[in-house]
């Protein structure tokens, strides 16, 4: 059995490269096929075994400083401000999981009165994608549970009280892309709100 080290120093340079590109941008899925593709060390690494050795090499290749520093979480003031110059009226604030190849995060959107691409009367418009991390979190423990839904539920309920509008976030213990809208559940998109004046002006809360 090889060790860690002998893992590595069996891998072709040319590949470990490729693997470490993927590492670095939070590719682990792509990493893990590398590993265990042709010309990969032998015998081929086991599924569980391949996802150990890479988080082992990205907490290397952390120590050594060479992955990119994650962009700082925006503020909620930052976010009432991008509420504060929208247009259309504002019918809630919802936050929603989305994933991509680095792995799961959660959208954080303002659902406003205006026809949009998911529905005839109701749009959303993006305020931020918030996540604290990669997949990789799922192979060494570290969640559950998803600092980033944390952060959606406190900006989320800061701004709606801000715009006076409802919050609304279907799963945050649990990343599922199929899950109701807050649309599902107002079919019609048109809920009156105390925060809507007639003519669908929003009324300032300050």
């Amino acid at each position: 059995m090889l060790t860690p080290d002998g893992w590595w120093d069996a891998v072709e340079p040319r590949l470990l490269t490729q693997i470490d590109e993927a590492l670095c941008t939070d590719r682990l899925i792509q990493a893990i096929l590398l590993l265990r593709g042709e010309g990969g060390p032998q015998p081929r690494p086991g599924l569980y075994e391949a996802q150990d050795l890479l988080v082992g090499r990205r907490a290397e290749l952390d120590r050594q400083g060479l992955l990119p520093p994650e962009p700082p979480p925006p503020t909620t003031t930052q976010l009432i401000a991008k509420v504060d110059a929208i247009a259309a009226p504002i019918l809630a604030v919802e936050a929603c999981w989305d994933g991509d190849s680095r792995g799961w995060c959660v959208d954080l959107v303002a659902i406003v009165s205006r026809p949009g691409r998911d529905h005839d009367h109701v749009d959303e418009v993006r305020l931020a994608t918030l996540r604290e991390g990669s997949d990789i979190r799922l192979f060494n423990g570290q969640v559950p549970p998803w600092p980033e839904a944390q952060q959606a539920i406190e900006h989320g309920q800061a701004i709606a009280r801000h715009a006076g509008v409802p919050f609304h976030f279907a799963s945050p213990e649990t990343p599922d892309v199929d899950l109701p809208r807050w649309w599902d559940t107002h079919p019609t998109g048109r809920a009156e709100h105390p925060a809507q004046q007639p003519g669908g002006t929003r009324r300032s809360s300050r």
